[in-house]
């Protein structure tokens, strides 16, 4: 409940209506756009063939050294970056 209240979401949501920004109905047409386009890309993601097993970790981020306590004990942090797009799986 702690954290339902304090959605950013409902918060701006309250906010428009509010300060006369938008009304319920604006907010119901907006709602209903953006479950047409979530729909329409999962039924694209679902249509599509599935990627091949080399290509699974192409563009994802990686942090190969990542971040936390070094051998050494000291706190280390690696610059993040990614991958070559070749993956070894």
């Amino acid at each position: 409940a702690h954290y339902a209240a304090r959605d950013p979401i409902v918060s701006f949501r309250k906010y428009l209506i509010e300060n006369n920004l938008a009304n319920e109905s604006d907010l119901k047409s907006i709602e209903k756009k953006i479950d047409e386009i979530i729909e329409d890309a999962v039924e694209f993601a679902d249509a599509s063939p599935l990627p091949q097993r080399g290509q699974l970790l192409e563009n994802v981020f990686a942090d190969p050294k990542g971040f936390g306590i070094g051998p050494d004990g000291r706190y280390r942090c690696e610059e993040p970056g990614f991958t070559a797009g070749i993956a070894q799986v």
